[in-house]
């Protein structure tokens, strides 16, 4: 009766040590592209500043070329502002929506209060305390 059952958790344990390995690859290979990518990157600079340089100066090529990255990261300031106002928004309606199935699981368990279910009574007042948004215990409280 065990062989089946062993036989297909042998086949899902393959199954999940073949995933793992391909994301793990995957994982190492996207490493190995972001620095060829950063590389390039890199030296297209130095290009352009090298070739900058032998038409505008250098001191003019150094500024204007630090110009650019300030430019860029105050880019990427904005955008990092935009996403953590979104990701806030999206932990405030999580929260609202957490506290909405909170009323609803109170509100369905009354009726099973008024049978005197002594565990009903405990979720009700477990769902009670997460809607009012009050703690588990008062262990930090001395008196």
């Amino acid at each position: 009766m065990l062989g089946p059952v062993n036989a297909l958790m042998s086949l899902a344990s393959g199954h999940v040590s073949l995933v793992g390995s391909h994301l793990k690859t995957r994982i190492y290979l996207k490493i190995l592209l972001a620095l060829c990518v950063i590389g390039a990157v890199v030296f297209g600079c130095v290009l352009a500043s090298v070739m900058l340089a032998e038409a505008i100066g250098l001191v003019s090529t150094l500024a204007l070329m630090a110009g650019v990255f300030v430019a860029a990261a105050l880019i990427v300031l904005i955008v990092m502002a935009v996403e953590q106002k979104r990701h806030e928004a999206r932990e405030r309606e999580q929260r609202e929506a957490e506290k909405r199935l909170a009323k609803i699981a109170l509100v369905s368990a009354l009726p099973m209060l008024k049978s005197g279910g002594l565990i009903a009574a405990g979720a009700a007042a477990i769902a009670l305390m997460v809607v009012l948004g009050g703690k588990g215990g008062d262990d930090g409280d001395p008196g």
